[in-house]
């Protein structure tokens, strides 16, 4: 009987989303299997005929054994199959603990599963256990790489097309050119739509700055602040995003998981602020010299490195529960709505202990 990932790794490869490449998507037919009641001479001499598709390919020496419905039963390889007694059936010398992967699985989980077993391919099976197809390590190598690039061009904002799995073939190669040798229209339409939703979070920080304006010609000094703050809450967003959709995409993170989580983020960012803050207001205070600016910033460092922390996971987690590509999206939008906040949280700081307690 065939053994699934489940009872070999800690993590099986979950279901792919739309977004997603499958196994199935990236699978093969280019392998023998026969029935277990077949001599391992017939075996043998079926392995000897078959002719890859692609005899660029490297040999797969293995032969799939399954039973009358093509429900995988086991596996042989070619070197048990020569050192064995021609007369004895297959099923004699096949191993039963098979790792195989449901078609639907996710191609890119299931590269990182396989990553360390050294397999030259995995077998695939449907809803009914039926060998459908095999895939070949290193295509989910290339998968590997292909979705990384996509994850890391995604993020900066780009709006590229779906990956499919034609395209597993030199896909850096043909990347680089759709971003360098495309139409102009194809440009601006890979790179315009994510920076207009940067562009409306600029205007809103814009408006925050233009609500505090009475605040802000008061105390010219908090202006000088601003950057510091932007960036801190920018960097620990940065951070959570990537470490979040890095955690997705090993499995690590999942519903089961993912509201504690998001707590551990966020105390690491109230961590993070607590130390950065620190530093920050005594460079403030040494600087300046007053105590009430030196408190705004502590307590602006501190808050927008815990939202930005709490949104750089919670923002694509829920990007990733609407079957949406968290890569592609979540960066933007974590930018708009730390920037908001953290402006926020600055001059409603600033108007509360500088103009209205006077501290």
């Amino acid at each position: 009987m065939s053994q699934t990932p489940e009872e070999v790794m800690d993590e099986p490869p979950e279901e792919a989303e739309e977004y997603e490449l499958s196994v199935g998507d990236v699978m093969t037919d280019g392998y023998v299997a026969v029935p277990a009641d077949m001599s391992i001479e017939e075996a043998t001499d079926q392995f000897r005929k078959f002719a890859p598709a692609d005899p660029t390919e490297t040999t797969i020496y293995y032969t799939y054994v399954v039973d009358d419905d093509d429900r995988l039963l086991g596996v042989a390889s070619l070197r048990e199959m020569l050192s064995a007694p021609d007369e004895d059936p297959i099923s004699t010398i096949m191993t039963e603990e098979v790792v195989s992967f449901h078609e639907s699985a996710d191609a890119e989980q299931a590269a990182m599963d396989v990553a360390d077993l050294h397999y030259p391919a995995v077998p695939i099976v449907d809803n009914e256990g039926r060998l459908v197809g095999i895939v070949r390590s290193d295509t989910l190598v290339d998968v590997m790489e292909a979705e990384s690039s996509e994850d890391m061009l995604r993020m900066q904002g780009m709006s590229l097309p779906e990956l499919k799995a034609s395209d597993l073939t030199d896909v850096e190669e043909q990347r680089s050119r759709l971003m360098l040798d495309a139409s102009l229209s194809d440009i601006l339409r890979i790179r315009v739509p994510w920076l207009l939703v940067a562009l409306v979070g600029g205007f809103m920080a814009g408006g925050v700055i233009g609500v505090y304006e009475d605040t802000l010609e008061a105390v010219v000094i908090l202006a000088f602040f601003i950057p510091v703050v932007m960036d801190m809450g920018g960097n620990v967003g940065t951070q959570s995003s990537t470490i979040f959709i890095r955690g997705v995409v090993l499995g690590h993170i999942d519903k089961s998981n993912v509201v504690r989580r998001i707590t551990k983020e966020t105390i690491v960012g109230a961590v993070i602020g607590v130390m950065v803050g620190a530093v920050a207001a005594l460079v403030a205070f040494l600087w300046i010299g007053r105590a009430d600016i030196a408190y705004v910033v502590f307590g602006s460092m501190l808050g927008t490195s815990v939202v930005a922390a709490l949104v750089g996971f919670l923002i694509p987690w829920l990007v990733y529960l609407i079957g949406q590509d968290p890569a592609a999206a979540s960066n933007p939008i974590v930018t708009t709505i730390k920037d908001v906040s953290g402006l926020l949280i600055y001059f409603g700081l600033a108007t509360l202990l500088v103009i209205e307690l006077g501290v």
